[in-house]
């Protein structure tokens, strides 16, 4: 008789978590990826990644320092990791290695609950569980340490478009950063329209194509330069102003754009994310688990998103162990559209995780089994990386 997925705030067994360990793997001269595996007093373990730029040594510290004190403390569901450690939601939003450390507890405190409870994390996440979920292919990661030139973007969009993606994310405004004109902005940004018209021509008329901005424009240009990317038909316009920074400016342009907005990657939770659909600054939120209080708010936010008619797509230009955790959410979470994937970082990258990844005709196939689902193989750890702090 198959279990009933639990939904969030159900209760089961507390846990206690007694300690964290680290892994930090060079993927290229741009990327590590960093991973914290917890283990509960029982002896499970699970993995989350930390990675966070500049700021992951002190993500690290945090969690040290934080499972020293949540050692003493059983946690009845994720949502008692902050109270725990004497944070509220205001404490921790903004602050980008606390949001990580306290993303990353909270995702293992579920996924440690979903394991003990034998289900999927999807199930334990209140969804049903797949066989596969969709991904669109990011090629930005792919192309950060490489040539950036128009050919470059349509080779490797063209690439994933062959290896079965049929949606297809570029970040292409290399050259353009505030401030600047009504009038100088076409300049500006005509090498990174460039690489948008290369990428069309290349993969043709049927396959979706998103522009992620990174925040390079403002009210008064971004407008210009959407009906630049209009004529190469984008399916979405990602975070032209900050989401953060000028929430009310993002508003403004969403209403004068006729493509949809989407944003919100760096955002902590679910309150924030209502905020953007509430203020018409996006129609699609993408939330991070790494960064947006974990895999149950992500939930959440997902979901508030969905029933209100907005769109949520997970933001993911991570590795294998986020990509995991985020497609469980994205399974989890009825409507939610295709899943970012950073291509063609590391071909080793399958090799990682055990089962290995598998990403076959732009889906992720699940591996099955309880929690999250994998673990790290220590023979790719010990080529590429390290691990340390046990």
């Amino acid at each position: 008789m198959s279990r009933r997925p639990l939904g969030i705030g159900d209760l089961i067994e507390t846990i206690r978590i007694e300690s964290v360990s680290f892994a930090a793997v060079e993927v290229t001269a741009r990327t590590t990826w960093t991973f914290a595996e917890f283990r509960d007093a029982d002896g499970l373990e699970t993995l989350v990644e930390i990675t966070s730029g500049h700021n992951t040594k002190a993500v690290v510290a945090m969690l040290i320092e934080a499972v020293t004190t949540l050692s003493a403390r059983e946690l009845s569901s994720e949502a008692d990791v902050s109270p725990s450690l004497g944070l509220a939601e205001v404490d921790v939003a903004g602050k980008r290695p606390l949001e990580t450390a306290v993303s990353a507890l909270r995702t293992a405190t579920a996924q440690i609950q979903a394991t003990r409870s034998g289900q999927s994390l999807t199930r334990f996440l209140g969804g049903e569980d797949v066989e596969s979920i969709p991904l669109y292919a990011n090629i930005n990661r792919h192309l950060l340490t490489r040539e950036r030139s128009p050919r470059a973007f349509a080779d490797a969009a063209e690439l994933a478009v062959q290896r079965g993606f049929d949606i297809v994310k570029c970040a292409p405004f290399d050259e353009a950063s505030p401030p600047s004109s009504v009038e100088d902005i076409v300049e500006m940004a005509g090498p990174g329209m460039e690489r948008v018209a290369a990428i069309r021509e290349a993969v043709g008329p049927d396959v979706r194509l998103l522009v992620d901005c990174h925040s390079r424009f403002e009210v008064h240009t971004a407008p210009v330069v959407a009906a630049e990317l209009a004529k190469f038909d984008i399916g979405w316009f990602e975070e032209p102003v900050s989401p953060i920074e000028d929430p009310s400016g993002l508003s403004s342009v969403a209403a004068k754009v006729a493509m949809s907005v989407a944003g919100g990657e760096s955002g902590y939770g679910k309150k924030f994310f209502d905020d953007l659909i509430k203020r018409n600054a996006v129609s699609i939120i993408m939330p991070d688990v790494k960064y947006c209080g974990g895999v149950v708010e992500a939930c959440k936010a997902g979901r508030s998103a969905t029933n209100s008619g907005s769109g949520v797509s997970l933001h993911c230009p991570s590795g294998p162990i986020s990509l995991l955790a985020s497609a469980h959410v994205t399974a989890a979470v009825e409507a939610a559209m295709p899943l970012e994937h950073a291509v063609y970082e590391a071909d080793w990258r399958a090799d990682l995780i055990e089962p290995r990844e598998r990403i076959e005709e732009g889906r992720l196939w699940f591996a099955g089994g309880p929690g999250l689902g994998a673990v790290l193989n220590d023979d790719v750890v010990n080529r590429h990386g390290r691990r340390f702090g046990h």
